[in-house]
């Protein structure tokens, strides 16, 4: 008992000395303290945990309505609805979840393995985790880079249903950094995928 009455003291001196060397603002929300209190991270996973409640805190400053937990829910919905869609050949369903850029490369995509007569096959096995990894504001738009670890089962056939790539029996754990945005003022309250970076 002593030992962690000890160490909670300790991590509370380190974070008030980095408020003074760094002059940040240290305002825990109950969720995060209690992480930070009770489990044994070091001083920078603190720091950095810090850090991204205060990118998360500018969000919900421009998005008053906006809670960190109901959009990790809903991106993990589109993540379902892209990742099928994208199987399924739906465009329709794509340009409604994709900005500009993204949906021309996935249309791209869908139109070559179509003239190619090849069709995929996806499983979305399972969530494993998704995170906010990082927040960005630029002019007039936010980003927020989710990465999600997934369980996923690809296959892509030729014409014939003989398999060019993957297999039904293999289930792969995937890293995918994904990047949402949303306009700061805009009548459209939807964040659209803007960009998606693999993890090796």
């Amino acid at each position: 008992m002593f030992g962690l009455i000890f160490f909670i003291c300790i991590t509370v001196f380190l974070l008030i000395r980095l408020n003074n060397i760094l002059g940040m603002h240290i305002g825990f929300k109950a969720d995060v303290k209690n992480d930070i209190f009770g489990s044994e991270n070091t001083v920078e996973e603190v720091s950095s945990a810090v850090k991204m409640q205060e990118k998360i805190q500018t969000v919900s400053e421009i998005f008053p309505t906006f809670n960190a937990e109901d959009f990790l829910d809903k991106a993990k919905k589109a993540f379902e609805i892209i990742f099928a869609a994208y199987a399924e050949e739906d465009k329709i369903t794509l340009n409604d979840l994709l900005c500009q850029r993204m949906y021309s490369a996935f249309s791209m995509a869908i139109d070559d393995r179509k003239n190619k007569r090849e069709k995929l096959e996806g499983v979305l096995v399972r969530f494993i985790s998704a995170e906010i990894i990082d927040v960005a504001v630029k002019s007039n738009d936010v980003f927020l880079d989710v990465k999600f670890v997934t369980e996923q089962s690809n296959v892509l056939k030729n014409h014939l249903g003989e398999v060019i790539e993957g297999s039904s029996d293999y289930v792969e754990t995937r890293t995918d950094i994904w990047t949402f945005s949303r306009k700061k003022i805009s009548g459209n309250p939807k964040w659209l995928l803007y960009e998606i970076k693999n993890q090796e």
